[in-house]
């Protein structure tokens, strides 16, 4: 298992004395102890005040962590898609179709930020952790950026298949993007330049976009009871420094 460890993260990565590149992307992720950061002091200080974890969509809390990282430390990180299948993703009544959180480098080791579900998760987690946690095995398989087949999927908004004649068999999926593409529908169109319906989109990049960061902050900051008679938009622009 050791031996498989290794193996999910050089499919990805690639090492530098920089960091580690995401080779689908040509991203650099910072290595933190450069920023004289390490994986516990960033999870204790990843803001779970604004963000509301018990109701926010995972998607629009990753993207504000992501760029805390950036705004307040100088680290470029990245996200970890998951996806399930229709066997991983029944979870009690509620069928998930993909989760995803921040993921950083420390010293060339992978760390999983996922704050979300404190106190069932009150530290960074190795990739295989994560796994286990989330989908109950340790593994999954790697989609990369030329199995267009699979990135089309991700834009598709339902579970992934258990088995497919080109790939065979697997319990879930996982995708490596960087930290500022938003969902997995924006990853699809990063990739392949097309939408979910196939039509042509503008080339994306994979830089913050702060529009996305309003929209994602605005949900993220909001309890259900909020989103009805609350407008977050302020204590968001408030929160980025940003002016009418």
């Amino acid at each position: 298992m050791k031996i498989l460890s290794i193996l999910v993260c050089l499919v990805s990565f690639s090492v530098s004395a920089q960091g580690l590149s995401l080779k689908d992307y040509s991203f650099n992720v910072t290595d933190v102890l450069s920023r004289g950061q390490n994986r516990s002091q960033l999870f204790n200080q990843m803001n779970t005040d604004l963000i509301k974890t018990g109701s926010s969509i995972c998607s629009n809390r990753a993207l504000v962590w992501v760029y805390d990282f950036k705004r307040f430390y100088g680290i470029d990180a990245a996200k970890i898609f998951l996806f399930y299948t229709g066997k991983t993703g029944r979870i009690g009544r509620k069928t998930w179709w993909y989760h995803v959180a921040p993921i950083i480098n420390e010293g060339g080791n992978l760390w999983v930020m996922d704050p979300g579900f404190i106190p069932k998760i009150d530290a960074p987690l190795t990739i295989r952790q994560w796994f286990k946690e989330f989908v109950g095995v340790d593994s999954c398989r790697e989609i990369r950026a030329s199995e267009t087949d699979l990135v089309e999927r991700m834009g598709w908004e339902r579970t992934f298949p258990e088995y497919t004649p080109e790939y065979g068999r697997a319990d879930c999926y996982y995708h490596l993007a960087p930290a500022g593409i938003w969902t997995p529908g924006a990853v699809s169109e990063f990739l392949l330049g097309v939408d979910a319906d196939g039509r042509p989109v503008p080339p994306r990049s994979s830089e913050f976009d702060m529009d996305e960061l309003m929209q994602a902050c605005k949900e993220a900051a909001s309890t259900k009871f909020g989103r009805v008679f609350g407008d977050p938009k302020k204590k968001c622009k408030e929160y980025f420094g940003l002016r009418d």
